[in-house]
């Protein structure tokens, strides 16, 4: 990537505006990385697991999904159908990356879809909605570096100073302060704010159901409801 960036000046332009674009996401991505580190070391992971997830799993929402199952023993297959279920949402990101990624170069392919999540995607959404784009690839990596830099460090931060923060209710507020901060911004067009009112609905709904299975159902409940409010491509007679 780095020596693609030296020889085209149009995509390191463009990377740029990228990991600029996404700066104001950032504060709200440290706060619920440090959350997630420190929730790892409170419910009794170990460091070695703990910096795997970090580097490796790459989703405060998945970990602390599968977090509280893992606490438990549960059985491995239950916490990877519920680290998928949490993630569903990438199902929906997937195809709108299709159309970017079609004509990429697989490795590039690889490591941009493993590194895209929330706030890049919505700068590359946000950018498409001003006008055509040229390096979107760029745009879209430029803000995925950063935002994954700022993550790892975050959580890092957290696993290193779990021993001096508690685990109580005034970080459990934090974090969701920091996700609201981190996903209102990202509420642009209808498929959004139909997956966000249904996912509202089914958690208000599926609050006290056993095994957080309001939870999935409101995952669920979301992308379907993206999915039904996405444009159709059209009909060629």
């Amino acid at each position: 990537m780095g020596r693609g960036l030296r020889r085209h000046p149009a995509r390191r332009a463009a990377f740029v505006a990228g990991a600029r674009a996404v700066l104001p996401s950032l504060p709200a991505m440290a706060v619920w990385g440090v959350v997630t580190g420190v929730a790892m070391m409170k419910l009794g992971l170990a460091l070695a697991p703990a910096l795997g997830m970090t580097f490796i799993v790459y989703s405060g929402t998945s970990q602390l999904t599968v977090l509280p199952l893992m606490a438990s023993s549960t059985a491995v297959l239950t916490m990877v159908l519920a680290a998928a279920l949490a993630g569903l949402r990438f199902v929906v990101y997937s195809a709108v990356l299709s159309r970017h990624l079609a004509r990429v170069p697989l490795p590039l392919r690889l490591g941009t879809c493993f590194l895209t999540i929330d706030g890049p995607l919505a700068v590359l959404t946000q950018a498409q909605a001003r006008g055509p784009l040229v390096q979107r690839v760029a745009l879209l990596n430029g803000a995925n570096v950063v935002t994954a830099a700022v993550w790892c460090a975050s959580s890092v931060l957290g696993i290193a100073m779990a021993a001096l923060l508690p685990l109580g209710a005034e970080l459990s507020y934090l974090a969701v302060l920091a996700l609201l901060a981190f996903t209102v911004p990202m509420l642009v067009g209808r498929p959004a704010w139909a997956a966000a009112a249904a996912s509202i609905a089914v958690t208000l709904l599926g609050a006290h159901w056993p095994h957080k299975l309001g939870t999935f159902a409101a995952v669920l409940a979301g992308v379907a409801a993206a999915l039904w409010a996405s444009p159709r491509p059209p009909r060629k007679d």
